[in-house]
């Protein structure tokens, strides 16, 4: 298997533009040079890269894998030579980010606008959703998700610590039990998130002692959205629980009570960034993870301890 590097932004092109001729335009080359470029790239790999067809070229399976490869590849020498130019200061280019849909507009939503105003160049791609994203087969950038993500592929970093509490407002708080018994709290609980819906909910009290409580889910609102589980308890939603780093400013304003604080709710809350592991970082991820990181960790040091007085 031998090949050129110097091929590879002829390969790009075409299949970003989908043919030959539109490749050729953009890179004021003739479309010639590209025919040889493409069979000379196909010849050195031993793969098809594209199907041609009569009005624009397709991109194979192996091509789509060896895309992936490519546009990683002149991005990292993009970088490196910006670096090595004394350029790297100026990050620029696409960056694809996936977020959790509660991270995303709590969090990171009200302060994007202060990294465009810094990093201009940067082009935001910004996939907000509650599942788990492929960050290979989807070709994100950077990812933050709830927890961790099973692939050894990927370079997984913990962005934050929330930890799921139990809320109530200020008028339900005065009316629960004032101790936390495991077998009777579950029926106070009006709404819960969906994540945390199936099956029971390990907890554990002051000594570490773990338990479960079972969650009758056939009278429960069930929500894929902390933010709502936490605006429904507001709005006299009786006793539920969400991660803390959603709570914190209406605990403090007193629209929250925090209630049971001792007893720990033992599910994975916490969030994680996730980021192919290549050696080279291209600037543009590296300055938005710092921007992430530099969010959380101002948000972590807001949190307060606000419990209920009862």
């Amino acid at each position: 298997m031998k090949w050129n590097v110097d091929d590879l932004p002829c390969f790009v092109a075409v299949a970003d533009l989908g043919g030959i001729s539109p490749a050729a335009r953009a890179l004021n080359i003739p479309k010639s040079s590209i025919s040889r470029t493409l069979s000379r790239l196909e010849d050195g790999l031993g793969l098809q890269l594209f199907v041609r067809g009569s009005r624009a070229l397709r991109l194979t399976h192996d091509g789509t894998q060896f895309y992936r490869h490519a546009v990683l590849i002149l991005e990292q020498v993009d970088a490196a030579t910006a670096e090595l130019a004394g350029l790297g200061e100026t990050p620029r280019g696409l960056l694809t980010v996936s977020l959790p849909m509660a991270f995303g507009r709590e969090i990171v939503g009200p302060r994007l606008s202060g990294f465009q105003r810094r990093y201009p160049d940067i082009r935001l791609d910004i996939r907000i959703g509650s599942g788990l994203p492929d960050p290979l087969r989807e070709q994100i950038d950077v990812a933050v998700v709830v927890g961790t993500a099973p692939d050894s592929d990927l370079i997984q970093q913990r962005l934050i610590d929330a930890p799921l509490v139990w809320i109530a407002d200020r008028g339900t708080a005065g009316s629960l039990p004032e101790t936390f018994d495991p077998d009777h709290i579950g029926a106070f609980i009006q709404a819960v998130e969906s994540r945390y819906a199936e099956g029971p909910l390990p907890v554990a009290d002051a000594d570490a002692v773990q338990t479960q409580i079972d969650l009758d889910t056939t009278r429960m609102m069930q929500i894929n959205d902390p933010l709502i589980v936490r605006d429904l308890v507001i709005a006299n939603g009786g006793l539920s629980f969400a991660p803390l780093l959603y709570c914190n400013s209406a605990l403090a304003s007193g629209a929250l009570v925090r209630m049971y604080p001792d007893s720990r709710i033992l599910r994975e809350s916490s969030l994680s960034l996730l980021y192919p592991g290549h050696r080279l970082l291209p600037m543009k991820a590296r300055v938005f993870i710092d921007f992430l990181k530099d969010i959380c960790s101002r948000r972590q040091g807001e949190i307060p301890m606000v419990v209920s007085s009862s």
